[in-house]
């Protein structure tokens, strides 16, 4: 945070740029108005470079085939500065919303607990892009009663931390215990009170995924995403599937890239390079038809934001910060670790937005199945709500083709406030985190 697919399955776009629709007259009355879809047009003319009425004609026919047709629901208020909602994996009726302060409580019912779950305000530094960041818990939560922290510490440097429960829910406040990494440091050193990345998910193969900023000021001035012996700028994957008495709380997995230093020796923790400030990723609900594919949103510096698709297992690649940011040059007077830098699947001028925020590729049921296997992302700054499509080849690679702008559907920028993130439940609902509001709104169908 910084102040799709087809309507059944992936690869089947709903509309291409290529093959549009056939409009029927409600779709020829809106051909005239071409003024309500501007910003739409601003926006997918920089990808496609097509004229603005044919772009702004197949806007008005994605928006009639029902995928659009989205309302929000609030189901919880009073919280402060909420960075992450996450759903309890022992009781599905119970959330964790994470406030930026260091605190965490629990939703329930649409009720918003008057104590906190966890509370480490004592503990950190919080404000700006600091504080309690990421909540995930791992697979086996349900026996192991493990979950996972991110957040910056009071010296200002980023901590992964393990918590255990009581088997009535509660958190063992004394089972706190803060991963090792290979220097020795029981946290990772970050020269800039920015980027600090502090995202948290696991993955399909049940490993942990910590997502690390580039270690802040501007353009990345230490060149530490394209640095194999540091830990910012890149995707990081381990196996924290480890007893309590490890001295690590980690194992690096076999099949991480760079285990066999090939293409480069690097630290074995990295799963990927070339990462700005990843905030918010996730995987594409293997449980629910998805394809396992990791989807993370880059925040840009000056003039991208992008979206980055990563097919399951798929590791090893270079996203290219900072010789490039989204599909442009940033910086070429240092090359990049390695050879090829993986584009992003969409990236978007600073004219539409300067933050991108990661959500979720639907996999629910209650929306329209139109909206199915469609990424939903957000810019925190501009107060924008999207989705796209995604067509995959053969290889699972993916492709955007289309575009929608969700955001007065969803009551508008000024209703919805800054999003800072999104939540899934499990029926694979999404949610959106209000930071400035204080609030969690359930996307629904209208």
């Amino acid at each position: 945070m910084e102040p799709t697919t087809s309507a059944v399955a992936p690869g089947r776009p709903i509309a291409r740029l290529s093959e549009p629709k056939r409009a029927d007259s409600t779709l020829r009355r809106a051909q005239c108005t071409l003024c309500t879809f501007c910003a739409g047009c601003r926006m997918l003319a920089d990808v496609h470079s097509i004229a603005p009425f044919v772009l702004c004609w197949l806007l008005v026919a994605w928006a009639t085939v029902g995928h659009a047709q989205v309302r929000t629901q609030v189901v919880a208020t009073g919280l402060t500065n909420p960075v992450a909602f996450v759903v309890d994996p022992a009781d599905r009726a119970t959330f964790f919303a994470v406030e930026q302060r260091g605190t965490i409580r629990t939703v329930r019912n649409n009720t918003v607990s008057t104590t906190f779950f966890l509370d480490l305000r004592g503990q950190l530094s919080s404000g700006g892009e600091r504080g309690l960041l990421g909540l995930a818990f791992p697979p086996d939560a349900v026996v192991s009663r493990r979950f996972y922290v991110a957040f910056t510490n009071p010296a200002g440097h980023s901590v992964v931390s393990r918590f255990t429960r009581t088997l009535a829910g509660a958190v063992e406040t004394s089972s706190r215990f803060d991963l090792v990494w290979p220097d020795g440091r029981a946290f990772i050193e970050q020269p800039f009170s920015n980027h600090n990345g502090g995202h948290l998910a696991f993955g399909p193969d049940g490993y942990l995924y910590v997502g690390m900023g580039d270690g802040g000021s501007g353009g990345d001035p230490l060149n530490h995403a394209q640095n194999p012996n540091s830990l910012l700028g890149k995707m990081l994957r381990i196996d924290v599937n480890v007893p309590d008495d490890d001295r690590r709380g980690y194992r690096v997995p076999e099949d991480n890239p760079f285990v066999d230093r090939q293409p480069l020796a690097a630290l074995t923790e990295i799963w990927s390079f070339g990462l700005r400030n990843p905030w918010r990723y996730s995987f594409d609900d293997w449980t629910r038809g998805g394809t396992g594919a990791l989807v993370m949103a880059d925040v840009g510096q000056t003039a991208r934001e992008e979206v980055n698709w990563e097919p399951r297992g798929a590791g090893g690649r270079n996203y290219g910060w900072r010789v490039r940011e989204g599909r442009l040059s940033y910086d070429t007077r240092t090359p990049a670790a390695y050879q090829p830098l993986t584009e992003p699947i969409h990236d978007y001028p600073r004219a539409d937005g300067t933050s991108i925020t990661g959500g979720f590729v639907y996999r629910g049921a209650a929306l329209d199945s139109s909206l199915n296997g469609r990424y939903f992302f957000a810019d925190y700054v501009a107060g924008r709500v999207y989705t796209i499509g995604v067509a995959l080849d053969e290889h699972q690679e993916a492709r955007a083709v289309d575009l929608l702008e969700l955001t007065q559907l969803l009551g508008g920028s000024t209703e919805l406030g800054l999003i800072s993130s999104f939540g899934v439940d499990a029926d694979g609902e999404l949610y959106l985190v209000s930071y400035t509001r204080g609030r969690i709104l359930k996307i629904g169908p209208n």
